[in-house]
């Protein structure tokens, strides 16, 4: 991309899949050049408090975000949806949130009984989770694990061979449906945006399913979409007078967005535009 990246608001931390620390991340976003950082960790506010202390040593600004694994029960895709700006001591959206983690507890605890009926040991990953049941779990976790333990040779052949759809461990995930998951972002004063639409199978379709719901904003600048996306979903968002959100979707220095931070997100213009509509959210929330 020819200008500077200003703003990457899809990136996480230890607080839910990533491998680094809030703190370390902001170093990381500080050495690439960026401004302003968006933490999105998946069903989880807990690491924005530590990035928020990292953002004034480094002089980055921090976006309180999330990223919630929504959808519709008895289908196996999901849609994401990122939530910025949102007051992280929201009473309603920390409720949602924490279902969700104790959710995502009992479906990791269902993977390691499946990979251990394969006669892989994953005992120690099991003692690990149960001290930690606070964390957000998720299936990156155990595949970092089969990485180590030498079971696979790298982390996306976790999900080839065991943690994907139709593999021998995966298991599905409880689904917050998209307007419970907009209504919660927007009740904690945040934009709700459609994640990584690029992503999404059966783009059309979906679309017809939630195009009337109230969003903000649409993922338009993603680290794994193409110019032709790029160009579709910044019309999609210009006709519907949505918001353009951007991210890498940086969890560290490895999987398959590693060495993105700073490579993918936003020019300032979007960014401001963004940050408006956010406060025109909390003075209308203020009004309620």
């Amino acid at each position: 991309m020819g200008d500077k990246i200003f703003a990457d608001l899809h990136v996480h931390s230890t607080a839910s899949d990533g491998v680094l620390t809030p703190t370390n991340l902001l170093k990381q976003a500080h050495d690439a050049g960026l401004s302003v950082i968006g933490l999105t960790d998946h069903d989880t506010l807990c690491g924005i408090p530590e990035a928020i202390e990292a953002g004034k040593k480094f002089g980055t600004q921090v976006v309180p975000g999330i990223e919630l694994s929504c959808g519709w029960p008895d289908k196996e895709f999901s849609l994401h949806v990122v939530g910025l700006f949102v007051d992280p001591f929201s009473v309603s959206l920390t409720r949602l949130l924490k279902n969700q983690q104790r959710s995502r507890f009992t479906r990791a605890m269902s993977i390691l009984d499946k990979l251990g009926r394969l006669d892989i040991d994953v005992q120690p990953l099991r003692e690990k989770f149960l001290a930690d049941k606070d964390r957000v779990l998720g299936r990156p976790h155990v595949a970092r694990y089969l990485r180590e333990i030498g079971v696979v040779p790298d982390f996306q052949e976790a999900f080839n061979r065991f943690l994907g759809q139709g593999r021998p461990a995966y298991v599905p995930k409880e689904q917050v449906i998209p307007e419970d998951g907009i209504r919660a972002i927007q009740g904690a004063g945040g934009l709700a945006v459609i994640a990584h639409p690029g992503l999404i199978p059966d783009w059309h379709q979906i679309w017809k399913k939630v195009e009337s719901l109230p969003w903000d904003g649409i993922e338009v600048f993603y680290s794994e979409h193409s110019a032709s996306s790029v160009d579709f979903f910044r019309n999609i968002a210009k006709e519907r007078g949505l918001g353009m959100a951007g991210g890498s979707d940086f969890h560290g220095d490895q999987g398959k967005h590693a060495h993105q931070l700073g490579l993918f997100g936003l020019l300032e213009d979007y960014f401001r535009d963004l940050e408006t509509r956010a406060q025109r959210r909390k003075i209308d929330s203020n009004k309620d």
